[in-house]
């Protein structure tokens, strides 16, 4: 019997569905109308608006009117995507929490499914894979390895073949592991990558399961996949800072592990990559090569404890930057 077709023991739980609103008005209604046809229909709806310049809020608050599961709450100026999911988080009724986020949308089953499992497996997380739809069309999903797992998997997000989702928005968590921990999300960009191992580290068991039932709609205009000057800086900012949190973090709880050290860094190494990638494939790389390198310098060359934690050779990752930017 698949988790999908699992019969469904959770109508009682109330879960709370997170949804940050910004400036997405074109894809709104198709994320909050997946979100009300859910099968698993005991649901709070809490839609953040982060201060949208557009009539997103006006839309919610349209359903609203319809439908008593919709809530939402307007942040006083924008604060970003971690904060306005935090304010979720800290306003929510139910025990257990998941994020959509509003230029996504999710198949019928996916709460249902993510419950059945985690009652199932007496899980503090559970997770599904996530479809990428690119210009309308699927394009391959997130690997996403099925099964349950007690020990520490914090490795498994990074590295050469990650098979677990360092996302917040294909999951399924218990409030409490945000509430009882003091676990949130820092205003940067890779929010979700500080978050994530955090929240593993604290989680006594978590479970998995490989259907993609979350449409992650990629964009070329989103945050993340801009090539402005001031986005691609924020970029470098954000996985620095990042990096910052999670060292101070297992340094706290005595969480040091070598495997992770080795797969984060892999990672890091890679975004490092393809940050001076999309500087050169700007339209005016001439103005964008010199600002990139030079904020990687900032890190790469300065003084920054978990910047030499990750990267003991950071002297000559930053020459290898250098020379992967002449080429």
């Amino acid at each position: 019997m698949t988790a999908s077709s699992a019969p469904d023991h959770g109508h009682t739980d109330l879960i709370t569905i997170v949804v940050p609103v910004y400036n997405t008005e074109m894809y709104l209604a198709q994320c909050l109308d997946s979100i009300l046809q859910q099968e698993h229909s005991n649901l709070e709806v809490i839609c953040v608006d982060d201060c949208t310049p557009d009539a997103s809020a006006d839309l919610v608050r349209d359903y609203i009117a319809k439908d008593p599961r919709v809530r939402l709450i307007t942040h006083e100026y924008n604060q970003g995507l971690g904060p306005a999911r935090n304010t979720g988080i800290k306003d929510a009724k139910g025990d257990l929490i998941g994020f959509v986020d509003s230029d996504d949308w999710i198949e019928p089953q996916m709460f249902r499914a993510l419950l059945n499992l985690m009652k199932k497996e007496d899980a503090d997380i559970v997770q599904c894979s996530a479809g990428r739809i690119a210009d309308g069309k699927f394009s391959g999903s997130y690997p996403n390895a099925s099964g349950s797992r007690s020990s520490n998997i914090i490795h498994s997000m990074f590295g050469d073949s990650p098979t677990f989702v360092g996302a917040a928005w294909n999951k399924l968590y218990k409030r409490k592991l945000f509430i009882d921990h003091d676990i949130f999300y820092p205003p940067v960009l890779f929010e979700d990558v500080a978050t994530t191992p955090r929240l593993l580290w604290q989680a006594k068991k978590i479970a998995s399961i490989p259907q993609p039932y979350l449409n992650y709609r990629f964009r070329s205009d989103s945050i993340v996949n801009s090539v402005k000057i001031e986005t691609l800086l924020k970029r470098i900012e954000g996985l620095f800072d990042g990096a910052e949190i999670l060292y101070n973090y297992s340094k706290k709880n005595d969480l040091h592990s070598f495997e992770f050290i080795m797969n984060y860094r892999k990672y890091m190494r890679s975004q490092l990559e393809q940050n001076v990638r999309l500087s050169k494939a700007n339209e005016r790389p001439d103005l964008m090569v010199g600002p990139c390198l030079e904020k990687l310098e900032y890190y790469l060359h300065g003084s920054h404890e978990h910047v030499d934690y990750y990267f003991p050779d950071k002297v000559g990752v930053m020459k290898y930057l250098e020379n992967f930017a002449k080429n």
